[in-house]
């Protein structure tokens, strides 16, 4: 189950935190270190959930996240308690200097299903399809999964997504797309692998990507 809540984010003993306001163990029935999905500003991340007592918890900020953030400030944070951390980008051939291409073209593939967030991902690595899905697994991607399978492949994007709530969107050259609960790839100014027309006023969210 997901939940949505607000926390500031404050430091101790050199680590950055986000407090959960209400009681773990009693809403999730889990104990100890809890792998979970995290998202702060429309950034998200893995962590394992640090246990203070009596059903008490914090949220492990990374550096990648405190970055983009401000100390002090209240956030709304979505939390997913996962059964494991997927770690995908772990052992990547690739980095940001060396990424697994240069991004001045897409090959359309056609969005399926369930996995579109995959798709997007193979259009942008120019990768096939069953790579990807290979190395994120199957069923529907979450931004933290699709963020990762960007970081293994060494594409760059933007530090924070862009909420439209609806009004006007002017989007980038290049950007995933939360459509709808469904993401797309949006390329000088046309989605790739759909035939049905979209509407700008569904995008829930758009995360720019560098190229």
């Amino acid at each position: 189950m997901r939940y949505t809540f607000t926390s500031p984010i404050y430091t101790e003993a050199n680590r950055a935190f986000g407090g959960i306001p209400f009681n773990v163990w009693e809403e999730t029935g889990l104990k100890g270190n809890i792998p979970s999905l995290v998202s702060i500003s429309g950034l998200s991340f893995e962590c394992k959930l640090i246990p203070r007592g009596g059903g008490r918890y914090l949220i492990p900020i990374p550096k990648k996240i405190l970055s983009a953030v401000m100390l002090g400030k209240e956030y709304e944070i979505d939390m997913e308690p996962v059964g494991t951390l997927s770690r995908i980008n772990r052992d990547s051939p690739y980095s940001k200097e060396h990424p697994v291409r240069k991004i001045d073209g897409i090959e359309t593939i056609s969005i399926q299903a369930g996995l579109c967030g995959h798709c997007c991902v193979a259009m942008l690595a120019g990768v096939p399809l069953s790579d990807v899905v290979a190395l994120m697994g199957r069923g529907h991607a979450s931004w933290s999964k699709i963020l990762e399978a960007l970081d293994y492949y060494g594409l760059s994007y933007a530090s924070k997504a862009v909420y439209p709530k609806g009004g006007p969107c002017q989007f980038p050259r290049c950007c995933i797309v939360n459509d709808d609960n469904s993401f797309l790839l949006q390329y000088k100014g046309s989605f790739c692998g759909v035939t049905d027309d979209i509407d700008p006023k569904k995008t829930v969210s758009y995360i720019e990507i560098l190229v």
